[in-house]
């Protein structure tokens, strides 16, 4: 018989995958840079070599073919991909080798000064890219160590539980034994049966209110942890390619050129891959990359544990006040509210970002720094905003799968909500006609005003 297999934590097994995404990652960018490498060494000798014989250049081809072209179990084998267009390049040089008389201006077009500029920036957009993923990824982990708090809190409240369940059936037990004993000890009896069971409904109760907090917690954190993967993964990965694919296709496209109109007897072979390379697109290849790392893909889901001796595994209604007032009706008021305060600062957020974009096109060189400073701010409110709302409508989904009517709750706020952003906007657009604000100060302020209101709200919960 095997042994059961060893649990891991949600917070390892988080970190884990982590890694793994920012080392595949940095391999990817470490490819990427060796292909603007080679495409920068290539184009410099080319153009020093075309002024020689063809045999020189038949040399040069071969020289690049022996190269290892597998980097990715898909990538040499769909002629899409920027290495598989790189691979017939190099072949189709080879086979107009001996033809080849001067071509040497047309090579000179893919300069080194351009390629190692495109590297540069490649390079930055990498570090940068990785850095903010990985504060995100310590977001993710920092509420899987909350969850794991939670999880523990629950866990001993369900010992205690049942060790108070234990000592109420012992002493239910003694008394009915003792029914014909003395008055006074079956008196003790009953007096410490009503304590046992007291202490027992209070355990029940922490017991209940600590699941809740675990299942709700739960489902924050599988909706945070799928946003992570559907969202925020996917936007950080664009924001680290850049425009390098489109730059690719560009210099593949002028490669191309250059071919056709040096000499037409090899113009068959390179019309082709001049149509190779206009398909060259960053969503292909990531399409191809992603096949290759599942890591990217799959995103765990976690589950509720439950403790040993507990066969609850859902959310329970339970009266938290004299007035019979559920506690999961307050935590839809809760979490309808959390989600309406942040439908607003998306409102408000969006607001700026389009604020600041016609600003951008306006401002001199020399401004546009601080302005696109500002818009990173405001795309990182944006970002925060989204995840919490999204963690808030999972928990109003999970309340509403218990039972719980959380429309008229979801309903109230977000009229509420709404109503306060058209009375701002109107308010906004009152103080513009008066020329007492710009827009950018005006949107800036109420974003500034919703940040600062969503902090307080966080704090009183």
């Amino acid at each position: 018989m095997q042994p059961p297999p060893r649990k891991v934590k949600e917070t390892q097994e988080a970190k884990v995958a982590f890694a793994e995404q920012v080392a595949r990652l940095q391999s990817k960018h470490q490819q990427e840079s060796e292909l603007l490498e080679e495409i920068r060494s290539f184009s410099k000798q080319r153009a020093a070599i075309e002024k020689e014989y063809g045999q020189a250049l038949h040399r040069l081809a071969t020289q690049y073919l022996k190269k290892d072209w597998h980097r990715g179990r898909g990538d040499s084998a769909d002629a899409r991909s920027v290495f598989a267009v790189w691979r017939s390049v190099i072949e189709a040089t080879e086979q107009s080798g001996l033809s080849r008389l001067s071509a040497a201006e047309g090579y000179r077009s893919l300069t080194a000064e351009a390629l190692k500029s495109l590297r540069v920036a490649k390079e930055q957009r990498t570090k940068k890219g990785l850095e903010q993923l990985q504060r995100v990824q310590g977001e993710l982990v920092d509420a899987l160590r909350e969850l794991n708090k939670v999880k523990k809190r629950y866990c001993q409240l369900e010992h205690i539980a049942d060790v108070a369940r234990e000592k109420a059936a012992d002493a239910q037990a003694k008394s009915k034994k003792n029914d014909h004993g003395l008055f006074h000890f079956r008196t003790s009896l009953q007096k410490l049966c009503v304590k046992l069971n007291a202490r027992l409904t209070e355990c029940d109760q922490q017991l209940t209110e600590s699941r809740n907090e675990y299942l709700l917690t739960l489902a924050a954190i599988n909706s945070h942890h799928g946003h992570y993967h559907a969202t925020d993964l996917p936007a950080l990965m664009k924001v680290i390619d850049g425009d390098l694919y489109d730059q690719l296709r560009q210099q593949f496209t002028v490669l191309c050129r250059t071919e056709i109109d040096t000499c037409q007897s090899t113009q068959t072979a390179f019309c082709r891959i001049r149509e190779d390379s206009t398909q060259v697109s960053r969503e292909h290849d990531l399409k191809l990359f992603l096949q290759d790392n599942p890591a990217f893909t799959k995103g765990s889901v976690f589950h509720f544990q439950a403790a040993p001796n507990d066969k609850v595994s859902s959310l329970v209604h339970r009266s938290s006040s004299q007035e019979g007032v559920s506690c999961l009706d307050k935590e839809a008021r809760k979490w309808a509210t959390k989600a309406a305060k942040d439908y607003k600062i998306i409102t408000h957020g969006e607001r700026v970002l389009q604020t600041l974009e016609r600003r951008r096109k306006l401002v001199p060189e020399d401004e546009g720094a601080g302005v696109e400073q500002k818009m990173e701010e405001v795309k990182e409110s944006l970002r925060k905003a989204k995840v919490s709302r999204v963690k808030a409508e999972s928990r109003l989904a999970l309340l509403l799968s218990a039972g719980v009517d959380v429309e008229p709750w979801v309903s109230s706020a977000m009229s509420q909500a709404n109503e306060e952003l058209e009375k701002e906007r109107r308010l906004s657009e009152a103080r513009l006609s008066n020329g007492d604000i710009s827009p950018m100060v005006s949107e800036l302020r109420c974003l500034q005003h919703r940040k600062m209101v969503c902090i307080l709200y966080l704090y009183v919960f």
